[in-house]
Order: C-alpha cells, then structure tokens, then sequence
C-alpha cells in the first residue's frame, strides 16, 4: 500500500524479505548518527553487519521504502518467555519528522500484537526530544530510570 509522508511523497511500509540485505545495508551506511543512541548503528561496518544479521535472525523487521531504497527500519525483538518485546526503530535523517516513523510504529505494534506480545519496551536517551514525542503518541509510558542517568525506559501495555 501506498503512503504519503508529509511532503507528499510516496513510500511504502512492509516485512522484511529475502533479498532486502543489501538495501538495509546501504541504509545504514549513510545513516547519521552513528552510535550516538546507545551504540546504534555501530561505526564500524564490520560490526553493524553483525548487528543487522542479529536483528534479522532474532526479530520482526520492518522496512520504509522510497525510491527503491530503505529509508526506514523498525524492529519488535520478542521475549515469548516474558511476552514482552523490545523495540527499536531508525529513520534517514532527512526523512524525519515526516511520518515516516510513525507508520513504521504503527506496523510494528501491529506485528507485535498479532505475536500475543503484552508490553513492548524500549530505552531512550533523555535528549532525543523528537523520539520521545514518537514513542508518546503511540502511548508509550516512561517506566523507570535505567542503569544511566542519559536514558529513559519507556513501555507500552498492549
């Protein structure tokens, strides 16, 4: 399905596929900030290679696309022991704050929710204002302090 961001522009949001490797990669190799938030993406691309496959192999993803490219990527990390999932999402720095990142949240709820997960979690860095806003709208609730003064673990009960 066809979305528009606030600039008018097409963009679709799906589930990853077999063959989007390369996309995701490229991604992230243009990706600004690196590491910034936590140590996301890694620098090295050695390490965010391992990194992606890990996300890969291990949770949902879901991917934004404009222009044949990945522009997008969210992922719900499930815990079926604990019915829980962490949640993780990023967005090319010229693409946000265009609604890019809350269709990508709204999928990924979604996903989440037909997995039977009950929370999904997430921690964020006390000064990422415009993330915070993201996870707000959706209805994610700061929980706690974390283990640093510079990040915030925020929940969402489904």
């Amino acid at each position: 399905m066809t979305l528009f961001d606030k600039r008018h522009r097409p963009f679709e949001v799906r589930d990853y596929r077999p063959g989007d490797y390369a996309c995701l990669e490229e991604m992230y190799d243009i990706f600004e900030p690196k590491g910034k938030y936590q140590g996301m993406p890694p620098y090295q691309k050695m390490a965010r290679s391992r990194w992606l496959q890990m996300l890969l192999r291990n949770g949902n993803n879901i991917f934004a696309w404009q222009d044949l490219k990945v522009i997008g990527h969210v992922v719900v990390l499930p815990d079926f022991s604990r019915w829980d999932a962490e949640y993780l999402i990023f967005v090319l720095h010229f693409n946000r704050g265009l609604g890019i990142g809350s269709e990508l949240s709204r999928k990924a709820i979604q996903k989440a929710g037909d997995l039977n997960i009950k929370t999904i979690w997430l921690t964020v860095d006390v000064f990422n204002f415009r993330a915070t806003r993201l996870y707000k709208k959706f209805g994610f609730q700061f929980r706690e302090a974390c283990a640093h003064d510079f990040e915030r673990m925020m929940i969402l009960r489904l």
